[in-house]
């Protein structure tokens, strides 16, 4: 526990957010019927990986450090300028699993589920991890 700041519960609770929206955006882009899911056109299932991966590292980023900041201080502007560095990050990785996965054959509607949530929980958990340690490691003494 770090300035009353614990980054494991903080992982711990990124990973329980993002697996629950990655769920949520699973079902809304690709229902809730099981069936055959294609990496490529028509079901873009690699491509999702793109806004999937920058909202995932985005919020892990922001979420717990604005939280962390009211605890141990600090400024506004590089909690955001770091979140706004993880969610380019987060793009660049996104863009690299959508090309290869892109050419991957039909995956089950289950697989699919479960690769993505079990993916944004642990983006989600990385991220959050980082991004913390980072903040801690610079925040002033008080």
């Amino acid at each position: 526990m770090t300035g009353a700041v614990s980054i494991r519960r903080e992982a711990a609770i990124s990973v329980g957010i993002n697996g629950a929206l990655s769920l949520a955006f699973f079902l809304a882009l690709f229902g809730t019927q099981p069936r055959l899911l294609a990496w490529a056109a028509p079901d873009r299932l690699a491509l999702d990986f793109v806004p999937q991966s920058i909202a995932v590292a985005l919020m892990s980023a922001l979420v717990p450090a604005l939280i962390a900041r009211k605890r141990v201080g600090g400024a506004l502007r590089p909690i955001l300028l770091r979140a706004a560095g993880f969610a380019l990050a987060g793009a660049a990785l996104g863009g690299l699993l959508s090309l290869a996965t892109g050419g991957l054959p039909p995956i089950g509607w289950g697989a699919a589920l479960a690769i993505k949530i079990a993916y944004g929980g642990a983006l989600g958990a990385l991220v959050a991890s980082l991004a913390l340690r980072r903040m801690l490691s610079s925040a002033p003494i008080i």
